[in-house]
């Protein structure tokens, strides 16, 4: 709460002003409002705000190309506002980038609950994400230094530690990284 900043998009105007009220009164930070997906997107993007609560009735948002644009982003959690339909929500659910499905009306005992979950699962997912690819990174160069070892292994006839010593003396005496060194090991074998 205290500060969180949100877009709210909805077609009714009554609507989006008894979810204003509502957050305001919990605290949020209401920074945008819009009537329809396109503008709910400039608002997005311009404001930059942490989690955007959007009608599944917005015009512009049945072929879901909003959800689809915000998903590509990955920088904010949408809660979604819709109509009881089984079937809807179990697409809405499923759809990237949502974190939150609220039923209409909205009240207060689902909103607050729905928003500070989804901006806890956003963040846990966005830490994740970040690690995944520290890890990702961290193997690929693993696996260079590991085929460059192999080349010099093969090509010098060398055991496999003073494979792994001669690209460390590579790396620290040309000031690059082991990634590097391994790479330029690669393509000079490989010409």
């Amino acid at each position: 709460m205290n500060g969180t900043r949100l877009v709210i998009a909805d077609n009714a105007e009554d609507s989006r002003k008894a979810l204003r009220e509502l957050l305001r009164r919990a605290g949020y930070l209401v920074v945008a409002e819009a009537e329809d997906a396109k503008t709910a997107l400039h608002h997005i993007s311009k404001t930059e705000p942490d989690l955007a609560v959007l009608d599944t009735r917005l015009k512009g948002f049945e072929n879901l190309q909003v959800m689809r644009v915000l998903e590509d982003r990955r920088t904010l959690p949408l809660v979604l506002a819709m109509d009881y339909d089984y079937k809807l929500v179990s697409e809405m659910a499923s759809a990237g980038g949502v974190f939150g499905l609220l039923v209409k009306p909205v009240q207060e005992t689902a909103l607050i609950p729905t928003i500070e979950s989804a901006l806890v699962t956003f963040k846990q997912v966005k830490e994740l994400e970040k690690k995944n690819q520290k890890l990702t990174s961290e193997l690929e160069n693993r696996k260079l230094v590991e085929r460059a070892k192999g080349l010099l292994m093969e090509k010098k006839g060398v055991a496999e530690k003073d494979a792994y010593r001669y690209l460390q003396k590579l790396s620290m005496d040309k000031c690059i990284s082991m990634k590097k060194a391994a790479k330029n090991i690669i393509s000079y074998w490989q010409k």
